[in-house]
């Protein structure tokens, strides 16, 4: 006769528990959002910029004229182009939507939201610790977060970029440089403020192949997309960003918050950005740390973020779960599941999810000067994967 399977902690089926039926919670009302309004999103602005640039030409994919004409076809409170409502992506975002635009808006929103799940998914399954219930619980809290959600709510490729990053780590864990750098460039490329650093921090760590691979992919992608829109579209993306940048909506959940939009902000997000590199040089030896840094480091120096934008904490998280923290650590960790809820539409108060990212920059960089750092492992053989 088989023994019986060990109960769970309690602790640990709660959170499960009460994980699920917040997910189930917010499914139906991201569901009814979508019944409700299905353009009640920005993938409809990605969307106006994919049809420009397959019907008008690439060039004008960050033009006001052309995308007020293509975003006509949407109702009339969810057409407006303006400093809220704006394509400033580069442009690989618009050439990863255009197939979608052979379906209507809502059915091409529908399965981008899709995607976006299924990228979270993976992400989960490549990077996140632990077995069992517990490696469960963690996909359930992730999908229970604000910022997750509204992820999927607006349709950001905010899940795309966290399972592109997640693959890069494994890549890179596997000695798959060329791989790993294609990755981190195509992640960049989608929002370059969610994980500008990683590539710095694999710099700093010593990690040159997949950096050089990196700058490579970038290299090539960037000029590609120059060379796609041309004079007149970079004349129409700098005023385009002129113009959201200065909304100051798009502050509001950076540093800007505390210091008020100015140097004092910049100033302190160049310094924050600049502490998880120092921790990252420090702590180069382990690579999950060093990846949770880049993401850490990257969120915490933007000038331009929103509460969305915080779901790329959720990967840090796991890789920094995958080093055996101490009590107090992983305490943290968890303190920052009500920090990061502060931020939703209802409560919108960032200054939670501020002060606990410093804090965990703290505990990283206190690890950093206390942890015993072995030599630097070898990468794991390919058959591993």
């Amino acid at each position: 006769m088989s023994a019986t399977a060990p109960r769970p902690p309690l602790w640990l089926a709660g959170a499960a528990v009460a994980s699920f039926w917040v997910v189930v919670f917010n499914s139906i009302r991201l569901i009814r959002i979508f019944i409700d309004d299905p353009y009640a999103n920005d993938f409809r602005i990605f969307y106006a910029a994919a049809k420009v640039g397959l019907v008008a030409g690439w060039s004008h994919i960050y033009n006001a004229g052309f995308l007020r004409a293509a975003a006509a076809a949407f109702p009339l409170e969810e057409n407006k182009i303006d400093s809220a409502h704006y394509f400033v992506n580069p442009p690989p975002l618009a050439w990863i939507v255009a197939p979608l635009t052979a379906l209507p808006e809502p059915a091409a929103f529908a399965l981008w939201s899709l995607i976006g799940l299924a990228a979270f998914i993976v992400a989960w399954a490549v990077a996140s610790p632990f077995t069992g219930l517990a490696r469960i619980t963690l996909l359930l809290v992730g999908l229970a977060l604000w910022p997750i959600e509204e992820s999927l709510h607006f349709g950001q490729p905010t899940l795309v970029l966290i399972a592109l990053v997640a693959v890069a780590w494994q890549q890179t864990r596997l000695d798959r440089p060329v791989v790993a750098g294609a990755l981190l460039a195509i992640a960049v490329m989608l929002k370059p403020q969610d994980v500008i650093l990683v590539p710095v921090a694999l710099l700093i760590a010593g990690r040159f192949r997949v950096f050089l691979s990196f700058l490579g992919w970038a290299a090539a992608l960037s000029i590609v997309s120059v060379v796609s829109v041309g004079a007149a579209g970079i004349h129409d993306y700098l005023g385009a960003a002129a113009l959201v940048q200065a909304d100051p909506i798009h502050y509001y959940d950076t540093a800007a918050y505390v210091f008020g939009i100015g140097p004092a902000a910049y100033a302190a997000e160049f310094v924050l950005g600049a502490l998880a590199m120092a921790a990252a040089y420090f702590r180069r030896t382990e690579l999950d740390t060093v990846f949770a840094l880049g993401i850490l480091g990257s969120v915490m120096a933007s000038p331009h973020m929103h509460e969305l934008d915080y779901a790329v904490d959720v990967l840090a998280a796991w890789f920094v779960l995958r080093t055996g923290p101490g009590l107090a650590h992983r305490l943290w960790l968890v303190a920052g599941i009500p920090a990061v809820q502060f931020t939703a539409l209802a409560i919108g108060n960032p200054l939670p999810e501020l002060l606990w990212q410093t804090g965990w920059l703290g505990l990283l960089g206190r690890g950093a000067m206390f942890r015993k750092r072995p030599a630097l492992a070898p990468p794991e053989p390919a058959s591993e994967c």
